[in-house]
């Protein structure tokens, strides 16, 4: 028995380990308007709708149809954190029983994905930069392709 628990606690820290130290680089509003752009997307400067806001200190909106994928530049990684989990909240209120839910988590970033009601949601950080959408599930590919290309 006791050789179990040990093993058990052996297992519990490799698994433990292996999962620290992974970390993404964060990319610039230029990348993102680069990007975006060269999958179809319009792109435009969004930081005027966030005016009031003096935490955000860059922010642009990807549209093609009816997506909407906007990146939003944070002055620190604690408050790029607090509305990332506030998107989650916002997300899990549209959970149904048939939901699919996707996390990816290193030392400096975290990404949330959740399919449900016809709807795919993302909400991709990386130190103090955040993509996110909520966007019907026929444009899945579409911003996939953008997260993909930019390592979100």
């Amino acid at each position: 028995m006791k050789k179990l628990s040990l093993l058990l606690v052996i297992f519990v820290f490799v698994l433990t380990a292996c999962e620290s130290g992974k970390t993404k680089e964060s990319n610039n509003l230029e990348n993102f308007m680069s990007v975006a752009g060269g999958y179809g997307y319009a792109v435009s400067d969004n930081l005027d709708g966030y005016k009031d806001v003096n935490y955000i200190t860059g922010a642009s909106m990807a549209t093609f149809g009816d997506t909407e994928l906007e990146m939003i530049i944070y002055d620190s990684e604690e408050n790029a954190i607090t509305v990332q989990n506030s998107q989650i909240d916002n997300f899990l209120k549209l959970k149904s029983t048939g939901e699919s839910i996707h996390k990816d988590k290193g030392d400096n970033y975290y990404k949330y994905v959740m399919i449900s009601n016809g709807y795919y949601m993302v909400s991709s950080r990386i130190d103090n930069t955040l993509i996110f959408t909520k966007t019907p599930l026929e444009n899945k590919e579409s911003v996939e392709n953008v997260l993909n290309a930019m390592g979100y």
